[in-house]
């Protein structure tokens, strides 16, 4: 799938910035002639001196975003966000670019919502925000930045193809949505599936546990069966076994005294 992506080169930069005149540094003249290694050093200087312009942090985070570090890179444009004196914009969009970039697209999407949010006609902002969302396949919200892009500019250079994206997105968002009424179905028969499995087993539990009831119940039929046929063979009631009194009589050991 065709992805759109707008980044500020250097000169695009320098030609959005529309400041007031001040006396430029030599970090910024040294980004400007593409020494970003010249310039880092010398910019985080004016920086730690306080000799800041509504460029300096800008300047600073591209020109690490050149080196390669994307971390130097935000974490520039995050300090630059606390200056009163910076384009909170271009450092938001500045910012989700590097973060795009880097394949941090939920950071990128946060990005360019604060810098279009500042700006309701910084359609690059808006662009960009629905490619980061396109990566992270958030279908529907991507497809609106696109047809609000598309809308807004008609004759954009980029227009015809991203009238074809969009017709990809819709063909897409309507696919996954045939496919998760497919996987819902198929869940309601997978649950009804269990449910009825679960109501199986515990039938068969029931009956197994009703069967060695009615066994245990027998075996102790059985049982009680057998001791009192034993107590019975016990129990003497012969009348030739009977007695009719004592049967142990006392002995005397001496005579008697009557003669």
């Amino acid at each position: 799938m065709m992805k759109q992506f707008r980044f500020f080169t250097v000169l695009t930069f320098l030609l959005l910035c529309s400041y007031p005149f001040f006396s430029e540094t030599e970090g910024e003249r040294l980004f400007k002639i593409n020494d970003p290694s010249g310039a880092v050093p010398l910019l985080e200087k004016d920086i730690a001196s306080g000799n800041i312009s509504s460029d300096t942090y800008n300047f600073l985070g591209l020109a690490y975003f050149q080196l390669g570090d994307y971390k130097k890179a935000i974490d520039a444009f995050e300090r630059g966000k606390k200056s009163s004196q910076s384009n909170k914009k271009l450092l938001y969009f500045n910012q989700g670019n590097v973060a795009y970039a880097s394949g941090d697209y939920d950071l990128a999407e946060t990005c360019y919502s604060f810098a279009f949010a500042a700006s309701p006609t910084f359609y690059e902002a808006l662009l960009n925000r629905a490619n980061s969302r396109l990566m992270m396949k958030k279908y529907k919200d991507s497809l609106a930045d696109y047809k609000a892009f598309v809308l807004a500019l008609p004759e954009d250079a980029q227009s015809e193809n991203i009238r074809r994206l969009i017709s990809y997105l819709e063909e897409e968002i309507e696919h996954q949505a045939a496919e998760e009424a497919r996987l819902a179905e198929e869940q309601r028969r997978l649950e009804e599936e269990n449910r009825r499995l679960q109501e199986e087993i515990a039938r068969q539990e029931a009956e197994r546990l009703s069967r060695e009831a009615e066994l245990r119940a027998q075996e102790e039929e059985r049982r009680r069966k057998l001791l009192e046929d034993v107590a019975s063979s016990l129990q003497q009631t012969e009348t030739t076994n009977m007695t009719a009194g004592v049967e142990d009589v006392l002995d005397y050991d001496y005579e008697s005294e009557l003669e």
